[in-house]
């Protein structure tokens, strides 16, 4: 396709019109992408080398995380059945639903948008759009693509699929600036948050109460829609990892876990704290003082070189100093950066964990969230951090120590 109006490979300069219209009528709005249009071509053009590169026609790509890091493109309908097929040379074309489209057509980034309509099979659609036969690259870890669908397409098609997996995670790990710049002001808005929820911790209040304010205040400071709920619990359900918030009064000597985040074009932070309504126990406040200084010592710790393995082992050796345990129950930290529901991290692309070999390099970023769950309680505080050229810097700014309510 062409435009009606001269564009340069490389994306638009300062001063060229937000809106332009295609040979086809298509009416392109560019200030619906998250970066600079020349950044999502570069990125385009790159996994169309990889492409090459292994001799495949295309790469079929069914991940709404990659989708979107690779063309900007993101819809509310990422949960309906879409695909978008990366060819070697070109733009990428997006089979869709027609509700979703409209966005897709906007995008100078996306190529023709074809359309599933409620009453169509939507893998015969997508299969009636590859226009060749061969080679062809396949996410086949991403949780969009069934086994059902997947097994119509291997009927319908004559193609050899090819597992694709990695190639586009492996380009997310280490942030450019610019996604840089948004987490940082998602984590702007997650302290927000943070600051509300922490203001409405009271005996006789509700962990629905702490949970809308955490919403409010960060929604209210800039954050879109975060990608999984917030974790906000109190009394004896705060050793329970990942249960739901659910109408539970809090009451005097009740600990409460308090973890959110904040999200800009898709890119998030988090943060997470603990509160106790009355003074806290010896026990309570032993446990907090650890969390504290294992989360000191991972962001000592982080630097480019080192593996998040042994920012891991570092961090459970600084435990020995503590007699509180077991402290460590989970990963020390995961990768952060791009989320759609159900999911906020990029936790399956790498973590800081036992055994794991991934090398740190500059603008890698990670939830670090050190964590104990006992019998009668449970306690979170941690940050969101980016690898620096020398270091570590810490993204979410608010005090550490256990917040104590009287």
């Amino acid at each position: 396709m062409k435009y009606t109006i001269a564009e340069q490979e490389e994306g638009c300069s300062t001063g060229v019109s937000n809106e332009l219209a295609r040979a086809d009528g298509r009416r392109i709005r560019r200030d619906e992408l998250p970066f600079d249009e020349a950044l999502l071509r570069k990125r385009i053009a790159s996994v169309q080398r990889e492409v090459v590169a292994r001799g495949l026609e295309a790469v079929l790509l069914f991940d709404p995380e990659n989708i979107f890091w690779l063309t900007g493109y993101q819809t509310l309908g990422y949960f309906s059945f879409q695909a978008m097929l990366v060819p070697r040379e070109g733009l990428p074309t997006l089979v869709t639903r027609t509700e979703n489209a409209e966005l897709a057509d906007a995008l100078p980034t996306i190529g023709e948008v074809f359309r599933i309509e409620a009453s169509d099979d939507p893998v015969v659609v997508l299969c009636g759009h590859i226009p060749f036969s061969g080679r062809v690259g396949l996410e086949t870890s991403s949780r969009y693509l069934s086994v059902q669908n997947y097994r119509k397409m291997m009927r319908t098609v004559p193609l050899d699929f090819e597992d694709f997996d990695g190639v586009i995670e492996a380009r997310r790990r280490a942030k450019v600036p610019a996604e840089i710049d948004r987490m940082r002001l998602a984590a702007g808005t997650v302290e927000a948050g943070m600051r509300a929820a922490l203001s409405t911790v009271r005996a006789g209040a509700t962990d629905n109460d702490v949970a809308a304010a955490l919403y409010q205040g960060s929604i209210a400071a800039g954050s879109e829609f975060v990608s999984m709920p917030p974790m906000v619990l109190s009394g004896r359900r705060t050793g329970y990892c990942y249960a739901p918030w659910r109408r539970k009064v809090i009451e005097r000597g009740d600990v409460v876990v308090i973890e959110g985040a904040g999200c800009v074009d898709r890119y998030h932070a988090m943060m997470a704290r603990t509160a106790v309504v009355g003074p806290p126990t010896d026990e309570q406040a032993e446990a907090a003082e650890a969390l504290i200084a294992l989360l000191e010592t991972a962001v000592a710790a982080i630097r480019p070189g080192i593996t998040t393995g042994e920012v891991d082992l570092i961090c459970r050796e600084t435990m020995d100093m503590y007699d509180v345990e077991p402290l460590l129950d989970s990963r020390t930290g995961y990768g952060i950066g791009i989320g759609f529901p159900p999911n906020w991290a990029e936790g399956h692309i790498y973590s800081i964990r036992p055994q794991e070999s991934t090398t740190l390099r500059e603008n890698m970023t990670f939830h670090l969230v050190p964590t104990v769950f006992r019998e009668d309680f449970g306690m979170v505080i941690g940050d969101s951090v980016r690898v620096t050229s020398n270091g570590c810097e810490v993204l979410t700014h608010f005090p550490r120590g256990l917040a104590v309510i009287d």
